[in-house]
C-alpha cells in the first residue's frame, strides 16, 4: 500500500510539473524593453510583454544609502504597433497607450513623455529609421500632450526616414565646419524633433549637447533641458525643404 501511495504521489508531481511546463510554453515573451542609466543615481527599468496579453514592469533604483525595487503588472491589448493598457492605465506613468516605433516603446499619453529601448520583440514595430545607423542621434516624436504652448499649436509631428536623417546629418556637419564657435561635430549628442508647420514645411528642431558622462545613456530616453552650458548646449532649427538653417543659438534656446 505504501508503494502504491508513493507511486500515486510521484504521478501527481509529474503531472503538475508537465502542466507548469505547458503553461510556461504558452506564455512566451513577445517584447522586452529597457531603460538603464547611471546619472546621479543608477536606474534599471525593464518592461516585458507576454503572449497572454499581460505585462511586467520592474524598476530598480540605487542611491547612496537607499535602494528600491518596484514592480507593476497588468493587462494590455495589442493592435499592430500600438498597445492599450486596458482596463487599467499603466500605474508607473499613467499612460493608457504606447506605440512601438524606431526601436523604442513610447508611452504617448502618460504624465511624462517616457520611452524605453526595445531589446527584442516579435511584435510589429513602425521602423522608419534604423537607429543603429545613426550613433549619437536620438529622434523624438512631437506629441501635442507634451508640447502645448501657444506657439506650438500649429505644429504636427513628422516622422523622418533614413534618407532624410542622412540629409540632416550632412547639413549639420557642414554648418559645424563653418562655425568657429562650436566644437567638432562628433563631440555632440544630437536630439532631433521633426514637425510640420502651417505652411506645410518640415522644420527640424535640434538640440546638441557635449558627450558628458551623465548624458550618454539618458539622452536616448528624454529630451534634455539645460541652462547655459556654452558651446556644449546648442539649439538650431533647420528647414528640411530649403535645406537652410533658420537660426542657431549657442547656450540653448533663446
Amino acid at each position: 500500500m505504501k508503494i502504491v501511495t508513493q507511486i500515486f504521489f510521484l504521478l501527481i508531481l509529474s503531472s503538475c510539473s508537465k502542466f507548469e511546463e505547458k503553461q510556461n510554453e504558452q506564455k512566451k515573451i513577445l517584447l522586452t524593453a529597457n531603460q538603464n542609466f547611471n546619472d546621479f543615481y543608477e536606474i534599471k527599468r525593464t518592461f516585458t510583454i507576454y503572449s497572454d496579453s499581460t505585462y511586467l514592469f520592474t524598476e530598480i533604483l540605487k542611491e547612496t544609502n537607499h535602494n528600491k525595487t518596484e514592480t507593476f503588472e497588468g493587462v494590455i491589448k495589442i493592435t499592430h504597433d500600438s498597445i492599450k493598457f486596458d482596463p487599467f492605465k499603466f500605474d508607473f506613468n499613467g499612460a493608457k497607450t504606447a506605440v512601438l516605433k524606431n526601436g523604442f516603446i513610447e508611452f504617448v499619453d502618460g504624465k511624462n513623455p517616457d520611452r524605453m529601448k526595445i531589446e527584442k520583440t516579435s511584435l510589429n514595430v513602425k521602423n522608419k529609421i534604423d537607429i543603429n545607423k545613426f550613433p549619437n542621434y536620438s529622434i523624438f516624436t512631437f506629441y501635442k500632450k507634451f508640447n502645448n504652448q501657444e506657439w506650438q499649436r500649429e505644429y504636427l509631428n513628422y516622422d523622418l526616414n533614413n534618407q532624410e536623417l542622412l540629409k540632416i546629418d550632412k547639413i549639420l556637419k557642414n554648418e559645424f565646419l563653418k562655425n568657429k564657435k562650436v566644437r567638432n561635430f562628433n563631440d555632440y549628442l544630437k536630439q532631433i524633433v521633426a514637425i510640420r508647420n502651417s505652411k506645410n514645411e518640415i522644420i527640424i528642431q535640434a538640440h546638441l549637447f557635449c558627450k558628458e558622462s551623465f548624458l550618454l545613456e539618458s539622452y536616448q530616453y528624454y529630451e534634455t533641458s539645460m541652462d547655459d552650458g556654452g558651446n556644449c548646449n546648442i539649439y538650431l532649427e533647420l528647414n528640411l525643404k530649403t535645406e537652410k538653417i533658420n537660426f542657431i543659438n549657442i547656450a540653448g534656446m533663446a
